[in-house]
């Protein structure tokens, strides 16, 4: 079950899509989604391994209490969590399909905080998708994380794209390709 930004941010991509997969970034207009600004972010795929924060609401940069402009997304994740995000990234700009997870963040102090995380495709002015329009959404009263940043996030379920077996296959490969030759 999503929670209802979730479902908001869904409702307009799916109405900025215009008969395509997905909407081209010049479609969207932040004037629009007003009300869930402190929790958006936009990604812009670098290469399988770099997705790079373009933009990032006020109350995600709070929680983290650093700025993310130019860092990379996949720098929040850990362990086995870096290679299912970067699975999950990848997945959704192939099949040009929203995906959904959960994840739950931790300051020092270990105090925790439920987040529901949305990732919905954008086509970039050559028409392919290459960025990502992204929801941080809190399923917690935040007020604890006034003085206290979150430090590491933790990955809970996911609910993936509607992805073709080849298309999930693929992503799969080029994530292992890429985590045995860096260089690749």
């Amino acid at each position: 079950m999503r929670h209802a930004h979730s479902d908001i941010l869904l409702d307009y991509w799916r109405d900025r899509r215009f008969g395509e997969t997905s909407p081209q970034r010049s479609d969207i207009n932040p004037q629009d989604i007003a009300d869930l600004l402190g929790n958006i972010f936009f990604l812009s795929r670098i290469d399988r391994e770099h997705y790079v924060f373009r933009l990032a609401g006020t109350q995600l940069c709070a929680l983290y209490r650093r700025e993310f402009r130019d860092q990379n997304f996949l720098n929040l994740w850990r362990d086995h969590d870096v290679a299912h995000t970067q699975i999950l990234l990848e997945s959704v700009l192939a099949s040009r399909s929203p995906a959904f997870f959960t994840a739950a963040a931790y300051s020092m102090d270990l105090k925790s905080l439920r987040l529901e995380v949305s990732l919905l495709p954008l086509r970039g002015s050559n028409g392919s998708p290459d960025r990502i329009m992204g929801l941080f959404q809190p399923l917690d009263d935040t007020e604890m994380f006034k003085q206290r940043p979150i430090v590491r996030t933790r990955i809970k379920e996911i609910r993936p794209p509607a992805l073709s077996a080849n298309i999930l296959a693929m992503a799969h490969q080029n994530a292992i390709t890429t985590r045995a030759n860096p260089n690749f």
